[in-house]
C-alpha cells in the first residue's frame, strides 16, 4: 500500500511531518507522500505562496528521508479536485492499493468535494484527528475499517480513523505565532517555534 497525505501545508508543521511517519508505520505503507495543492477549493486564501510552501515542504523533508513529495496538485495551474489526483494516482500505480490521507476537517467537508461519492471506487480513506475532534456518521460510501490490517483485504472503499494523535499542532497556530496584524502581514518578532517546525523553516522564514 502507498499513501498520500493531501492538504495545504499553510505551512508545513511536525504535526503533518511525525504523525505522517507514525502513520506510514501503523499502516505499513511502502511510500507516504505529501500531496501539496495549489488552490484549495473549500479554504480561504493561503497565506503562504505555492513556491513558499513548496520550499518549506522541501526543507521539511531533508530531515524525514522516509517520507516522500507528489507535485500533480502544486504543479497544476487550476483548482486542485481530489478525485482528478486520485484517477491519475490509480493509472500510475495500477497494482498498489492507495490511502488518501486527509485530515478530520477536510474529512467532515467531504460530501461537498467534486464526486464525493465515487471516491470509494478508487482509494482507501484514512483520516487524522486531532484531540477534540470528531467525524460525523456519512461515510460517503465508504464502508469502517476495525483496524489497520483491513485495509489489505481489499483495494478500495474502506474508511479508516487512524490511531497517531500525539502531535497536537495546527497551520493555523503556527501562523498566529509568525504573523501579526499590527506589523502589516510581516513576519512577527520571534517567538519559540522550535518542537512546532523544523528548524530549516524558521530560518528559511527569517528570510522573507
Amino acid at each position: 500500500m502507498i499513501g498520500f497525505f493531501g492538504g495545504s501545508f499553510d505551512p508545513i508543521h511536525f504535526g503533518h511531518l511525525k504523525n505522517a511517519q507514525q502513520l506510514k508505520s501503523e499502516l505499513d505503507l511502502s511510500e507516504l507522500f505529501f500531496m501539496p495543492c495549489r488552490a484549495p477549493v473549500h479554504k480561504d486564501a493561503l497565506t503562504f505562496s505555492t513556491e513558499e510552501r513548496l520550499k518549506m515542504l522541501q526543507l521539511a523533508l531533508q530531515d524525514f528521508p522516509d517520507l516522500a513529495l507528489d507535485l500533480r496538485e502544486i504543479n497544476r495551474t487550476s483548482d486542485s479536485y481530489s478525485i482528478d489526483s486520485l484517477k491519475e494516482i490509480v493509472l500510475e500505480f495500477p497494482q498498489e492499493t492507495i490511502c488518501l490521507i486527509i485530515g478530520m476537517d477536510s474529512f467532515n467537508q467531504l460530501s461537498s468535494w467534486k464526486d464525493a461519492e465515487i471516491f470509494h471506487q478508487y482509494c482507501h480513506l484514512v483520516v487524522l484527528a486531532r484531540p477534540g475532534e470528531e467525524s460525523g456518521h456519512n461515510y460517503a460510501h465508504f464502508t469502517l475499517a476495525k483496524n489497520a490490517e483491513n485495509l489489505i483485504s481489499q483495494k478500495t472503499g474502506l474508511i479508516y480513523f487512524a490511531k497517531p494523535r500525539l502531535f497536537d499542532i495546527s497551520s493555523s497556530d503556527i501562523r498566529g505565532i509568525l504573523f501579526n496584524a499590527s506589523q502589516e502581514g510581516k513576519i512577527y518578532a520571534q517567538q519559540s517555534l522550535d518542537g512546532l517546525i523544523p528548524k530549516r523553516i524558521i530560518n528559511y522564514l527569517q528570510t522573507l
